[in-house]
C-alpha cells in the first residue's frame, strides 16, 4: 500500500500506532519518523487522533510514515 500512495500524486502521511487503547486524551505521546518510538507498546485512540490532526495542520510529515506511542512512565 505504501507504494500505491507514493505513486498516487497525493499528499499523504501514514500513521502507525501500536496497540490502541480506550484511555483518555493526554497529549503526551512520542512520534518517530519511519518507526515506532522505542518501547512504544500502546497509545490511546484520542492521542492518535490528536497526532493526526497536528500532522494535517503543520504538514511536517507529508509523504512520510510516522509511529506514535504513549510516553513511558
Amino acid at each position: 500500500m505504501e507504494r500505491v500512495l507514493e505513486k498516487s500524486g497525493l499528499e499523504w502521511t501514514i500513521a502507525r500506532p501500536p496497540k490502541l487503547t480506550p484511555k483518555p486524551y493526554t497529549g503526551k505521546y512520542r512520534v518517530r519518523e519511519g518507526h515506532l518510538p522505542p518501547f512504544g507498546f500502546s497509545v490511546s485512540y484520542a492521542d492518535v487522533a490528536d497526532f493526526m490532526i497536528k500532522v494535517v495542520e503543520n504538514r511536517s510529515l507529508i509523504g512520510k510514515i510516522a509511529g506514535s506511542a504513549a510516553n513511558q512512565k
